[in-house]
């Protein structure tokens, strides 16, 4: 096996890895939302994620970071780290974790063009066949939940998918040229400048009532879907290029709908198998895609 290969490979199971970790996240911001305001509990995730991300960064640390790219590092922590999830727990908080999921599947539209505009990354009939199936496969899934839609929570899901493409562009971009950990850490790091004092007000405003599954859960989107989530999706990003890595983002549905199957008793119909259909054929063409994108690089 070639030195590609295994990095192919290596990327490719950082993609499942992290889309698995984004389901869980939504059923766990469920639970997690029944007992603090969900800005409080998306301050709380990165305040436990930044130091985590910090540590295992520490031997990057020392790496200069160029004045021209700073600007994206505050970007990335505007926008990814602090903005989207916000608005993915508010999203989560007022709709449940089925539409979230739902209005989540526009990711990779919202990641392909803008990673077309800012990067010149290509779109081929393949992405394009193969968006299609993401989209229409995770409607499908999330259709075939039992959940509740507010328009606000879509509309705040939907402002995320905006907010979080943004950002994984300009993580593509600095980790071509940064170590992936350092990127995620110091984008975390930067977001907390603005999740503290809007996790304290909303504290202020509905304090807590946590107890310890609460508590438990809180940790779990801080280490699992806040931290080692977000390091193995800019791994990923370092290996493949953005609008290629957002074709896998089906999976991120199917995760929260199975998942939220087992744990919130959440029923589905026939639809969620059709959808799963849809979302098979979308992965399977996308790892062709990504290996046929690698052969041809050679």
């Amino acid at each position: 096996m070639t030195l590609e290969q295994t990095s192919r490979g290596a990327g490719l199971a950082y993609l499942f890895l992290t889309f698995f970790m984004w389901g869980s996240v939504y059923v766990a911001g469920k639970l997690g939302s029944a007992q603090m305001s969900p800005f409080l509990l998306a301050a709380l995730r990165c305040a436990i994620a930044a130091p985590m991300l910090l540590l295992l960064a520490r031997n990057s640390l020392r790496t200069k970071i160029d004045r021209a790219d700073r600007k994206y590092f505050l970007a990335i922590g505007v926008l990814g780290y602090y903005m989207t999830i916000d608005l993915v727990q508010l999203g989560i908080h007022l709709t449940g974790a089925s539409t979230a999921a739902l209005v989540n599947s526009f990711n990779p539209v919202a990641i392909m063009l803008l990673a077309a505009l800012l990067l010149h990354e290509r779109i081929t009939p393949v992405k394009l066949l193969c968006l299609a199936l993401a989209v229409i496969g995770t409607i499908i899934v999330a259709g075939g939940a039992h959940g509740q839609g507010e328009l606000l929570g879509i509309l705040a899901t939907l402002l995320a998918t905006l907010t979080w493409g943004a950002a994984s562009v300009f993580v593509r971009k600095l980790t071509a040229k940064y170590p992936a950990r350092l990127v995620t850490a110091y984008g975390m790091t930067l977001s907390l400048i603005f999740h503290l004092p809007t996790g304290i007000v909303a504290a202020l405003r509905q304090p807590p009532r946590l107890d310890a599954g609460g508590a438990l859960t809180v940790l779990y989107l801080g280490i699992v879907g806040s931290a080692l989530s977000q390091l193995s999706w800019a791994k990923a990003l370092s290996r493949f290029p953005a609008s290629t890595c957002s074709l896998f983002y089906p999976l991120q549905a199917v995760f929260s709908a199975l998942l939220g199957a087992v744990i919130l008793n959440e029923k589905f119909t026939a639809a969620f198998f059709l959808g799963l259909a849809f979302v098979i054929a979308d992965v399977a063409l996308s790892t062709w895609a990504t290996a046929r994108e690698a052969g041809s690089a050679k």
